[in-house]
């Protein structure tokens, strides 16, 4: 049986992605991790939801929408890995993984099974809500945008339909593979984008391998990136790909969000 928090009615007119009514879904066979999260999370003022396992997940998706799901991935009687699946065939909403994890293949399969990120048990409570004030501000960046192709900040324009980036008003010139991948991962903003895919959308059937990816990854970086030896645009998944991180127009995570279309 479902255990919830309510807080209160929706309120998302200051545009903090910490708002009342922000709904977690917590998927844990642990009655003790349930409590804990509910408690810190709830702090807040987040609304969370926790369930035992998928059967019950799944059943209660529908009924309360949650805005980011929370999921272990080791169950008594169930295959995790399987359920992060099955969420992403019906939702695309940020899902944590939140688990222990047995070996680096774990962690990779996670994420090509679904997963937008993997928090490993134990862990800080602090790095867990920054990292899931960091997935809600990119849901809410994305919206229901569809296919990014325009991006747009104090730093870098990036216009896919005019094939054009610019970084502090100056246009970058890029080699036509360099564009493909960013273009790439510009489509996919937020989420992590696999190596296969980049190396299929640089590439295509040509049958390159990592280390290109690697290389041009780096060209792209110098050309963009304010300081590319600690890139903020353009973030490595250890073991899995890269991902885009649309940034606040200013640079601070208080700023207005950045343009987007």
């Amino acid at each position: 049986m479902a255990q919830s928090f309510h807080p209160g009615p929706r309120d998302r007119s200051d545009g903090d992605v910490r708002e009342t009514g922000t709904r977690i879904l917590v998927v844990d066979p642990s009655p003790e991790m349930q409590r804990l999260l509910q408690h810190e999370l709830s702090m807040d003022r987040m609304a969370v939801f926790a369930v035992a396992g998928p059967s019950e997940a799944l059943a209660l998706l529908p009924v309360i929408t949650p805005d980011l799901i929370l999921t272990e991935i080791r169950f008594p009687d169930h295959d995790g890995l399987r359920f992060c699946q099955q969420l992403r065939t019906v939702t695309h909403i940020p899902i944590l993984v939140i688990s222990a994890p047995r070996s680096d293949q774990d962690i990779i399969r996670a994420f090509d099974l679904g997963a937008d990120d993997f928090i490993s048990k134990p862990f800080s409570f602090a790095e867990l809500r920054a990292r899931i004030q960091a997935h809600l501000r990119r849901q809410s960046w994305r919206g229901a945008q569809g296919t990014i192709t325009y991006y747009a900040d104090d730093h870098l324009v990036i216009d896919l339909r005019l094939q054009e980036v610019r970084v502090r008003g100056q246009r970058v010139r890029m080699s036509r593979i360099e564009y493909r991948l960013l273009a790439c991962l510009l489509e996919h903003a937020g989420r992590v984008v696999r190596h296969e895919t980049l190396l299929q959308a640089g590439w295509e059937d040509q049958g390159w391998d990592a280390h290109y990816l690697k290389l041009y990854i780096r060209h792209l970086r110098n050309k963009i990136e304010p300081d590319p030896s600690r890139p903020r645009y353009i973030v490595t998944v250890w073991g899995v790909g890269y991902r885009f991180c649309p940034q606040t127009r200013s640079g601070d995570p208080d700023s207005s969000s950045p343009v987007a279309r």
